[in-house]
Protein backbone atom coordinates (compact mmCIF):
# COMPACT_ATOMS: atom_id res chain seq x y z
CA UNK A 1 0.00 0.00 0.00
CA UNK A 2 2.77 2.46 0.96
CA UNK A 3 4.79 1.62 -2.16
CA UNK A 4 1.77 2.12 -4.39
CA UNK A 5 0.99 5.48 -2.77
CA UNK A 6 4.61 6.58 -3.13
CA UNK A 7 4.40 5.96 -6.88
CA UNK A 8 1.28 8.09 -7.40
CA UNK A 9 1.14 10.64 -4.58
CA UNK A 10 1.75 13.60 -6.91
CA UNK A 11 -1.04 12.55 -9.26
CA UNK A 12 -3.37 12.18 -6.28
CA UNK A 13 -2.42 15.65 -5.01
CA UNK A 14 -2.94 17.17 -8.46
CA UNK A 15 -6.35 15.51 -8.63
CA UNK A 16 -7.37 17.21 -5.40
CA UNK A 17 -6.26 20.63 -6.62
CA UNK A 18 -8.02 20.08 -9.97
CA UNK A 19 -11.27 19.28 -8.19
CA UNK A 20 -10.92 22.33 -5.98
CA UNK A 21 -10.86 24.45 -9.15
CA UNK A 22 -13.53 22.40 -10.90
CA UNK A 23 -15.81 22.44 -7.85
CA UNK A 24 -15.43 26.18 -7.57
CA UNK A 25 -16.17 26.76 -11.25
CA UNK A 26 -19.23 24.49 -11.23
CA UNK A 27 -20.78 26.13 -8.17
CA UNK A 28 -19.79 29.57 -9.46
CA UNK A 29 -21.53 28.99 -12.78
CA UNK A 30 -24.64 27.55 -11.11
CA UNK A 31 -24.99 30.52 -8.76
CA UNK A 32 -24.17 33.10 -11.43
CA UNK A 33 -26.67 31.50 -13.82
CA UNK A 34 -29.34 31.82 -11.12
CA UNK A 35 -28.40 35.45 -10.49
CA UNK A 36 -28.63 36.17 -14.22
CA UNK A 37 -32.09 34.47 -14.26
CA UNK A 38 -31.10 31.92 -16.92
CA UNK A 39 -34.12 29.56 -17.33
CA UNK A 40 -33.61 26.02 -15.94
CA UNK A 41 -33.66 24.40 -19.39
CA UNK A 42 -30.84 26.66 -20.62
CA UNK A 43 -28.81 25.90 -17.48
CA UNK A 44 -29.29 22.21 -18.26
CA UNK A 45 -28.07 22.71 -21.83
CA UNK A 46 -24.98 24.74 -20.92
CA UNK A 47 -24.05 22.39 -18.08
CA UNK A 48 -24.49 19.41 -20.41
CA UNK A 49 -22.15 21.18 -22.84
CA UNK A 50 -19.28 20.42 -20.47
CA UNK A 51 -20.01 16.72 -20.77
CA UNK A 52 -20.24 16.88 -24.55
CA UNK A 53 -16.60 17.98 -24.57
CA UNK A 54 -15.87 15.52 -21.77
CA UNK A 55 -17.20 12.67 -23.90
CA UNK A 56 -15.21 13.74 -26.98
CA UNK A 57 -11.85 13.61 -25.19
CA UNK A 58 -11.69 9.79 -24.85
CA UNK A 59 -11.99 9.47 -28.63
CA UNK A 60 -8.74 11.45 -29.01
CA UNK A 61 -6.83 10.61 -25.88
CA UNK A 62 -4.81 7.61 -27.07
CA UNK A 63 -3.31 9.78 -29.81
CA UNK A 64 -2.73 12.68 -27.42
CA UNK A 65 -0.97 10.58 -24.77
CA UNK A 66 1.07 8.72 -27.39
CA UNK A 67 2.48 12.01 -28.70
CA UNK A 68 2.63 14.12 -25.53
CA UNK A 69 2.93 11.64 -22.68
CA UNK A 70 1.01 11.78 -19.41
CA UNK A 71 2.71 14.82 -17.88
CA UNK A 72 2.34 17.18 -20.83
CA UNK A 73 -1.23 16.00 -21.46
CA UNK A 74 -2.11 17.00 -17.89
CA UNK A 75 -0.28 20.34 -18.03
CA UNK A 76 -1.77 21.44 -21.37
CA UNK A 77 -5.28 20.33 -20.37
CA UNK A 78 -5.15 22.33 -17.15
CA UNK A 79 -3.82 25.44 -18.88
CA UNK A 80 -6.71 25.27 -21.34
CA UNK A 81 -9.23 24.74 -18.52
CA UNK A 82 -7.84 27.82 -16.74
CA UNK A 83 -8.38 29.97 -19.82
CA UNK A 84 -11.95 28.73 -20.26
CA UNK A 85 -13.16 29.58 -16.75
CA UNK A 86 -11.70 33.09 -16.96
CA UNK A 87 -13.55 33.65 -20.26
CA UNK A 88 -16.79 32.60 -18.52
CA UNK A 89 -16.42 35.64 -16.28
CA UNK A 90 -15.99 37.97 -19.25
CA UNK A 91 -18.69 36.71 -21.63
CA UNK A 92 -21.86 36.04 -19.61
CA UNK A 93 -24.42 34.60 -22.03
CA UNK A 94 -25.87 31.06 -22.22
CA UNK A 95 -24.63 30.49 -25.79
CA UNK A 96 -21.02 31.52 -25.08
CA UNK A 97 -21.01 29.62 -21.81
CA UNK A 98 -22.17 26.47 -23.59
CA UNK A 99 -19.29 26.71 -26.08
CA UNK A 100 -16.76 27.39 -23.33
CA UNK A 101 -18.09 24.49 -21.29
CA UNK A 102 -17.56 22.13 -24.25
CA UNK A 103 -13.88 23.13 -24.51
CA UNK A 104 -13.48 22.92 -20.73
CA UNK A 105 -14.93 19.42 -20.70
CA UNK A 106 -12.55 18.31 -23.45
CA UNK A 107 -9.54 19.70 -21.58
CA UNK A 108 -10.41 18.26 -18.17
CA UNK A 109 -11.45 14.83 -19.44
CA UNK A 110 -8.07 14.49 -21.15
CA UNK A 111 -6.45 15.37 -17.84
CA UNK A 112 -8.54 12.81 -15.93
CA UNK A 113 -7.71 9.98 -18.35
CA UNK A 114 -4.00 10.73 -18.01
CA UNK A 115 -4.21 10.88 -14.19
CA UNK A 116 -6.39 7.82 -13.70
CA UNK A 117 -4.56 5.55 -16.17
CA UNK A 118 -1.32 6.58 -14.39
CA UNK A 119 -2.80 5.55 -11.02
CA UNK A 120 -4.29 2.27 -12.26
CA UNK A 121 -1.07 1.27 -14.02
CA UNK A 122 0.87 1.75 -10.77
CA UNK A 123 -1.68 -0.10 -8.52
CA UNK A 124 -2.11 -3.84 -7.96
CA UNK A 125 -5.58 -5.42 -7.76
CA UNK A 126 -5.27 -6.22 -4.05
CA UNK A 127 -4.93 -2.51 -3.12
CA UNK A 128 -6.62 -0.81 -6.08
CA UNK A 129 -9.84 -0.06 -4.21
CA UNK A 130 -7.93 1.71 -1.45
CA UNK A 131 -5.52 3.55 -3.78
CA UNK A 132 -8.27 4.83 -6.06
CA UNK A 133 -10.41 5.67 -3.06
CA UNK A 134 -7.52 7.71 -1.66
CA UNK A 135 -7.42 9.57 -4.98
CA UNK A 136 -11.14 10.24 -4.69
CA UNK A 137 -10.89 11.26 -1.02
CA UNK A 138 -8.34 13.90 -1.93
CA UNK A 139 -10.63 15.04 -4.75
CA UNK A 140 -13.52 15.32 -2.31
CA UNK A 141 -11.37 17.38 0.03
CA UNK A 142 -10.63 19.70 -2.88
CA UNK A 143 -14.28 19.94 -3.89
CA UNK A 144 -15.35 20.56 -0.30
CA UNK A 145 -12.81 23.35 0.06
CA UNK A 146 -14.16 24.85 -3.16
CA UNK A 147 -17.58 25.37 -1.57
CA UNK A 148 -16.06 27.73 0.97
CA UNK A 149 -14.05 29.53 -1.70
CA UNK A 150 -17.40 30.37 -3.32
CA UNK A 151 -18.13 32.75 -0.48
CA UNK A 152 -14.75 34.50 -0.84
CA UNK A 153 -15.90 36.78 -3.68
CA UNK A 154 -18.94 38.11 -5.45
CA UNK A 155 -19.98 35.71 -8.28
CA UNK A 156 -21.00 38.77 -10.32
CA UNK A 157 -17.37 39.94 -10.48
CA UNK A 158 -14.39 38.52 -12.38
CA UNK A 159 -12.42 37.75 -9.19
CA UNK A 160 -13.76 34.25 -8.43
CA UNK A 161 -13.28 33.23 -12.09
CA UNK A 162 -9.64 34.32 -11.94
CA UNK A 163 -9.22 32.41 -8.69
CA UNK A 164 -10.54 29.19 -10.27
CA UNK A 165 -8.17 29.65 -13.22
CA UNK A 166 -5.19 30.14 -10.92
CA UNK A 167 -6.01 26.96 -9.00
CA UNK A 168 -6.16 24.97 -12.25
CA UNK A 169 -2.65 26.18 -13.10
CA UNK A 170 -1.38 25.30 -9.60
CA UNK A 171 -2.55 21.70 -10.14
CA UNK A 172 0.16 21.18 -12.78
CA UNK A 173 3.01 21.55 -10.27
CA UNK A 174 2.90 18.15 -8.47
CA UNK A 175 2.86 16.05 -11.67
CA UNK A 176 5.69 18.11 -13.16
CA UNK A 177 7.65 17.40 -9.97
CA UNK A 178 7.01 13.62 -10.34
CA UNK A 179 7.50 13.56 -14.13
CA UNK A 180 10.04 10.72 -13.94
CA UNK A 181 7.44 8.48 -12.32
CA UNK A 182 4.99 8.73 -15.21
CA UNK A 183 4.05 5.55 -17.14
CA UNK A 184 6.26 4.56 -20.07
CA UNK A 185 5.85 5.91 -23.56
CA UNK A 186 4.67 2.65 -25.19
CA UNK A 187 1.64 3.36 -27.42
CA UNK A 188 -1.60 2.43 -25.63
CA UNK A 189 -3.53 -0.44 -27.21
CA UNK A 190 -7.12 0.10 -28.43
CA UNK A 191 -10.05 -1.16 -26.35
CA UNK A 192 -13.60 -0.48 -27.56
CA UNK A 193 -16.73 0.17 -25.51
CA UNK A 194 -18.33 -3.11 -26.57
CA UNK A 195 -15.33 -4.99 -25.24
CA UNK A 196 -15.48 -2.91 -22.05
CA UNK A 197 -19.08 -3.98 -21.43
CA UNK A 198 -18.13 -7.59 -22.17
CA UNK A 199 -15.19 -7.61 -19.77
CA UNK A 200 -16.94 -5.68 -16.97
CA UNK A 201 -20.68 -5.10 -17.52
CA UNK A 202 -21.21 -3.81 -13.98
CA UNK A 203 -18.16 -1.54 -14.09
CA UNK A 204 -19.23 0.00 -17.40
CA UNK A 205 -22.89 0.38 -16.37
CA UNK A 206 -22.12 1.76 -12.91
CA UNK A 207 -19.65 4.26 -14.38
CA UNK A 208 -22.35 5.56 -16.74
CA UNK A 209 -24.87 5.90 -13.92
CA UNK A 210 -22.23 7.50 -11.67
CA UNK A 211 -21.78 10.15 -14.34
CA UNK A 212 -25.49 10.80 -14.44
CA UNK A 213 -25.92 11.04 -10.67
CA UNK A 214 -22.75 13.09 -10.12
CA UNK A 215 -23.73 15.60 -12.80
CA UNK A 216 -27.23 16.00 -11.38
CA UNK A 217 -25.83 16.75 -7.93
CA UNK A 218 -23.02 19.00 -9.15
CA UNK A 219 -24.91 21.04 -11.72
CA UNK A 220 -28.36 21.24 -10.15
CA UNK A 221 -27.48 21.07 -6.46
CA UNK A 222 -26.74 24.83 -6.45
CA UNK A 223 -29.82 25.47 -8.61
CA UNK A 224 -31.97 23.47 -6.19
CA UNK A 225 -30.53 25.32 -3.18
CA UNK A 226 -31.07 28.67 -4.90
CA UNK A 227 -34.70 27.67 -5.60
CA UNK A 228 -35.07 26.89 -1.88
CA UNK A 229 -33.94 30.49 -1.16
CA UNK A 230 -30.52 29.60 0.27
CA UNK A 231 -27.99 32.43 0.49
CA UNK A 232 -24.68 32.05 -1.38
CA UNK A 233 -22.81 30.81 1.76
CA UNK A 234 -25.69 28.39 2.44
CA UNK A 235 -25.46 27.05 -1.11
CA UNK A 236 -21.76 26.40 -0.46
CA UNK A 237 -22.57 24.60 2.80
CA UNK A 238 -25.30 22.52 1.13
CA UNK A 239 -22.86 21.31 -1.53
CA UNK A 240 -19.96 21.08 0.89
CA UNK A 241 -21.95 18.72 3.14
CA UNK A 242 -22.42 16.31 0.22
CA UNK A 243 -18.76 16.38 -0.76
CA UNK A 244 -17.42 16.16 2.78
CA UNK A 245 -19.56 13.09 3.46
CA UNK A 246 -18.45 11.55 0.17
CA UNK A 247 -14.84 12.09 1.21
CA UNK A 248 -15.39 10.58 4.67
CA UNK A 249 -17.02 7.41 3.33
CA UNK A 250 -14.82 7.01 0.24
CA UNK A 251 -11.86 5.23 1.84
CA UNK A 252 -13.89 2.94 4.16
CA UNK A 253 -16.01 1.85 1.20
CA UNK A 254 -12.87 1.27 -0.88
CA UNK A 255 -11.45 -0.88 1.93
CA UNK A 256 -14.73 -2.79 2.22
CA UNK A 257 -14.74 -3.40 -1.55
CA UNK A 258 -11.21 -4.84 -1.35
CA UNK A 259 -12.39 -7.12 1.47
CA UNK A 260 -15.88 -8.33 0.46
CA UNK A 261 -16.01 -7.57 -3.26
CA UNK A 262 -16.95 -4.52 -5.28
CA UNK A 263 -20.30 -5.82 -6.56
CA UNK A 264 -21.74 -6.32 -3.08
CA UNK A 265 -20.35 -2.97 -1.91
CA UNK A 266 -21.85 -1.11 -4.88
CA UNK A 267 -25.28 -2.70 -4.35
CA UNK A 268 -25.43 -1.93 -0.62
CA UNK A 269 -24.03 1.59 -1.01
CA UNK A 270 -26.50 2.59 -3.74
CA UNK A 271 -29.45 1.08 -1.86
CA UNK A 272 -28.57 3.35 1.06
CA UNK A 273 -28.28 6.22 -1.44
CA UNK A 274 -31.84 5.60 -2.59
CA UNK A 275 -33.05 5.79 1.00
CA UNK A 276 -31.09 9.02 1.52
CA UNK A 277 -32.62 10.59 -1.61
CA UNK A 278 -36.13 9.70 -0.46
CA UNK A 279 -35.30 11.33 2.87
CA UNK A 280 -34.32 14.46 0.92
CA UNK A 281 -37.71 14.52 -0.78
CA UNK A 282 -39.40 14.19 2.60
CA UNK A 283 -37.19 16.90 4.13
CA UNK A 284 -38.17 19.61 1.62
CA UNK A 285 -40.09 22.34 3.41
CA UNK A 286 -39.13 21.03 6.84
CA UNK A 287 -36.17 23.28 7.47
CA UNK A 288 -32.69 23.94 6.14
CA UNK A 289 -30.93 21.68 8.65
CA UNK A 290 -32.74 18.58 7.38
CA UNK A 291 -31.80 19.50 3.82
CA UNK A 292 -28.15 19.76 4.87
CA UNK A 293 -28.45 16.29 6.40
CA UNK A 294 -30.07 14.94 3.22
CA UNK A 295 -27.31 16.43 1.10
CA UNK A 296 -24.64 14.83 3.29
CA UNK A 297 -26.31 11.41 3.21
CA UNK A 298 -26.80 11.44 -0.55
CA UNK A 299 -23.25 12.63 -1.20
CA UNK A 300 -21.80 10.05 1.17
CA UNK A 301 -23.35 7.14 -0.72
CA UNK A 302 -23.22 8.64 -4.22
CA UNK A 303 -19.71 10.02 -4.67
CA UNK A 304 -17.79 6.76 -3.97
CA UNK A 305 -19.62 5.01 -6.84
CA UNK A 306 -17.23 6.15 -9.57
CA UNK A 307 -14.11 4.94 -7.75
CA UNK A 308 -15.60 1.51 -7.07
CA UNK A 309 -16.82 1.17 -10.66
CA UNK A 310 -13.37 2.09 -12.03
CA UNK A 311 -11.60 -0.27 -9.62
CA UNK A 312 -14.03 -3.09 -10.51
CA UNK A 313 -13.28 -2.60 -14.20
CA UNK A 314 -9.51 -2.32 -13.85
CA UNK A 315 -9.41 -5.55 -11.85
CA UNK A 316 -10.31 -7.28 -15.13
CA UNK A 317 -8.16 -5.51 -17.75
CA UNK A 318 -4.50 -5.95 -18.75
CA UNK A 319 -1.94 -3.17 -18.10
CA UNK A 320 -1.36 -2.61 -21.83
CA UNK A 321 -4.96 -1.51 -22.36
CA UNK A 322 -5.37 0.60 -19.21
CA UNK A 323 -5.17 3.95 -21.03
CA UNK A 324 -7.82 2.87 -23.55
CA UNK A 325 -9.98 1.26 -20.84
CA UNK A 326 -9.75 4.40 -18.71
CA UNK A 327 -10.67 6.47 -21.77
CA UNK A 328 -13.69 4.24 -22.29
CA UNK A 329 -14.78 4.69 -18.69
CA UNK A 330 -14.36 8.47 -18.94
CA UNK A 331 -16.45 8.39 -22.14
CA UNK A 332 -19.21 6.42 -20.40
CA UNK A 333 -19.07 8.75 -17.39
CA UNK A 334 -19.34 11.69 -19.79
CA UNK A 335 -22.31 10.22 -21.65
CA UNK A 336 -24.10 9.66 -18.37
CA UNK A 337 -23.18 13.18 -17.34
CA UNK A 338 -24.73 14.64 -20.49
CA UNK A 339 -28.03 12.97 -19.64
CA UNK A 340 -27.99 14.11 -16.00
CA UNK A 341 -28.34 17.91 -16.42
CA UNK A 342 -30.78 17.51 -19.32
CA UNK A 343 -33.01 15.23 -17.24
CA UNK A 344 -32.71 17.47 -14.17
CA UNK A 345 -33.43 20.63 -16.18
CA UNK A 346 -36.57 19.08 -17.64
CA UNK A 347 -37.70 17.59 -14.29
CA UNK A 348 -37.22 20.81 -12.33
CA UNK A 349 -39.03 22.81 -15.01
CA UNK A 350 -42.02 20.45 -15.07
CA UNK A 351 -42.13 19.07 -11.52
CA UNK A 352 -40.34 21.71 -9.46
CA UNK A 353 -37.44 21.47 -6.98
CA UNK A 354 -38.63 18.23 -5.34
CA UNK A 355 -37.61 16.35 -8.50
CA UNK A 356 -33.94 16.97 -7.68
CA UNK A 357 -33.82 14.30 -4.96
CA UNK A 358 -36.41 12.17 -6.78
CA UNK A 359 -34.24 11.89 -9.87
CA UNK A 360 -31.20 10.95 -7.77
CA UNK A 361 -33.25 8.19 -6.11
CA UNK A 362 -34.25 6.81 -9.52
CA UNK A 363 -30.68 6.73 -10.87
CA UNK A 364 -29.30 5.04 -7.76
CA UNK A 365 -32.13 2.47 -7.86
CA UNK A 366 -31.12 1.53 -11.40
CA UNK A 367 -27.52 1.12 -10.19
CA UNK A 368 -28.68 -1.31 -7.50
CA UNK A 369 -30.54 -3.30 -10.15
CA UNK A 370 -27.41 -3.40 -12.33
CA UNK A 371 -25.30 -4.70 -9.43
CA UNK A 372 -27.81 -7.44 -8.72
CA UNK A 373 -28.44 -8.57 -12.30
CA UNK A 374 -25.23 -8.01 -14.33
CA UNK A 375 -22.56 -10.69 -14.52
Amino acid sequence: MRAALAAVWAVILSGGIIQMANGLQTELLGVRAGQEAFPPWSIGVLMAGYYVGYSAAPLLIRTIIRHLGHVRTIAIGLALAACMIVLHGIFVTPVVWTLLRIVSGLALASTYVACESWINERSENRVRGRIFSTYMVVQMVGMTAAQFLLAAGDPKTLGPFLLAGGIFLAATLPVIFLAKGAPGAAPPEPFGLVHLFQVSPLGATATTLAGMSWSILFTFGPVYAHAEHFSVPQVGLFMGAAMAAGGVLQFPLGWISDAIGRRTTIALMCALGVAASLFGMWAEGRGIVLLYVASALVGGFLFPLYALAVAHTNDAVAPTIRVAATAGLVLLFGLGSIAGPLAAGWAMTVLGPISFFGLLAAVLAVTVAAAVTSR
